[in-house]
């Protein structure tokens, strides 16, 4: 088995050559202060962010808040037609593809994820497996599968109007991955 090092050098060059942005983080301060950093140099003023342990061990929401962005915590339908990015946690990403994987319940999760221009996906570096074999058997390892799975490779692309390549048409114009080293909870 791969370490995470590896791994993260091979997901961040599978992430980049599809336009996505990828970080990793040691701390959790310095994933908070990557975050808010991210946004603000993006020009970013709205957020809507999925309530999740990454978020919480950040205290994301107050940091923002302090930053003056807001953030919307609930009625995302109408939150993620206007917010410049959307927040949520990941379950597991995939090396080999430079995937994450949404385990979503909530659709609120899934609103944040796919519905805004930018998607900030946080996830723990301890969570990074090296194939999709590996994501299959952790999903069939759960006691139970939500209705939801996502598996997301970079921005939304289509190239079915007339064979030319659109980025941001059925989702986020970027996606930007956030790994973090230090453990938040357990892992599985």
């Amino acid at each position: 088995m791969e370490d995470n090092s590896r791994l993260y050098e091979r997901f961040k060059t599978k992430l980049e050559a599809v336009s996505g942005e990828c970080y990793r983080t040691a701390t959790l301060q310095e994933a908070k202060e990557l975050a808010v950093n991210v946004l603000k140099n993006k020009g970013i003023p709205t957020v809507a962010m999925v309530d999740s342990p990454i978020a919480r061990a950040l205290d994301l929401a107050a940091e923002l808040l302090a930053q003056g962005i807001s953030v919307y915590q609930d009625r995302f339908q109408e939150a993620t037609q206007t917010v410049g990015a959307g927040i949520s946690e990941m379950k597991w990403a995939i090396a080999e593809s430079g995937t994450v994987v949404q385990y979503a319940v909530d659709v609120n999760e899934r609103l944040c994820s796919s519905f805004t221009p930018i998607h900030i996906a946080l996830i723990q570096t301890a969570l990074l497996l090296p194939d999709i074999k590996a994501a299959m058997s952790k999903i069939h390892q759960e006691p139970q599968i939500p209705g939801f799975v996502g598996f997301i490779t970079g921005p939304s692309r289509t190239s079915d109007i007339e064979r030319v390549l659109t980025i941001g048409v059925h989702g986020p114009e970027q996606l930007i991955v956030i790994f973090v080293d230090e453990m938040v909870g357990e892992v599985a």
